[in-house]
């Protein structure tokens, strides 16, 4: 009796390690970030983002993942989410980009990825599960890019 209560203990305990890694990923075994996998630029330029970076593939070039040393020792990798306001706050200097984002973001919020690297910034947003705005600013250059899942 003595010995199947450590095999309940010791299945408990094996059970309680999973859960962290469970709780991670859904039941099809997909990260639980829902900007993870291979999206690709109007300029089939593909970018695919783990949990804590993304990775840089132009057309005809190897993958390049964004670290601090690509990133003259500044890269930052943020989640969370945004307000339109905010969003369409990030253009606000540049009236053309500014009227694009207000067309294109009509929810009051959306989940983000914010990608710092040096003195440039990309702010990714999820409009709906196929499709990514990507919104790039760099000191005073800003720009739109949008993006498909692969």
């Amino acid at each position: 009796m003595r010995e199947r209560g450590r095999q309940w203990t010791r299945l408990i305990v094996a059970v309680a390690a999973l859960l962290p890694a469970a709780c991670a990923a859904d039941s099809a075994g997909r990260s639980a970030n829902p900007f993870a996998g291979a999206w690709r630029t109007e300029d089939k330029e593909t970018i695919a983002f783990t949990d804590d970076t993304i990775v840089l593939s132009p057309p005809g070039a190897a993958p390049t993942p964004m670290t601090a040393a690509e990133c003259n020792g500044a890269f930052r990798y943020r989640r969370g989410r945004m307000t339109r306001e905010s969003l369409t706050g990030l253009v606000a200097a540049q009236p053309d980009l500014h009227q694009r984002l207000i067309d294109l973001l009509q929810q009051p919020a959306y989940p983000v990825v914010e990608i710092g690297c040096d003195h440039g910034t990309s702010t990714y947003v999820m409009v709906d599960d196929r499709h990514l705005v990507a919104i790039y600013r760099d000191r005073d250059v800003l720009g739109l890019d949008r993006l498909s899942r692969l």
